[in-house]
């Protein structure tokens, strides 16, 4: 039984790299989805005179959908300045989710979308939790070069 791979670690060790590899480049293209079908809807509703959406609740949308893209670009790329953005927006999408579970904060209906808030606010715990678990891997953070 082989103890050692073909790049000279251990077995165990390589299947491992591989797992965290496409974990990054997975997380990557969940971001990119994220942002690309919020972006693409946002413009559509917009073109088509659907969009219901205050003007600054538009662009805030439409921010955090760019962000989104360029953070799944930047994490897929090993970008470290992807990584720490997408870390702090990920607690901070958590803090605020709490807060809303908590009553302590209110959205008026203008954030909402056709997707329950219930739904869609335990969605993103566990979502953003599981990438903030992720990210916080010591070997993740090598991948990072940091």
């Amino acid at each position: 039984m082989p103890t050692e791979s073909s790049e000279g670690g251990p077995v165990g060790a390589t299947k491992y790299m591989k797992y965290k590899k496409l974990g990054i480049i997975l997380f990557g293209i969940i971001e990119i989805i994220i942002g690309s079908v919020t972006f693409v809807a946002l413009v559509a509703s917009l073109l088509l005179g659907k969009s219901t959406k205050p003007p600054q609740v538009f662009l805030f949308v439409l921010t955090t959908s760019i962000i989104s893209l360029g953070l799944g670009i930047g994490i897929i790329r090993h970008n470290v300045h992807s990584y720490h953005m997408l870390f702090f927006f990920a607690g901070a999408i958590i803090l605020s989710k709490f807060l809303v579970f908590a009553k302590i904060i209110y959205f008026n209906g203008a954030l909402e979308t056709t997707i329950s808030p219930s739904f869609k606010n335990i969605t993103s715990v566990i979502y953003h939790g599981i990438l903030l678990f992720f990210l916080t891997r010591p070997s993740v953070k090598k991948e990072f070069d940091f």
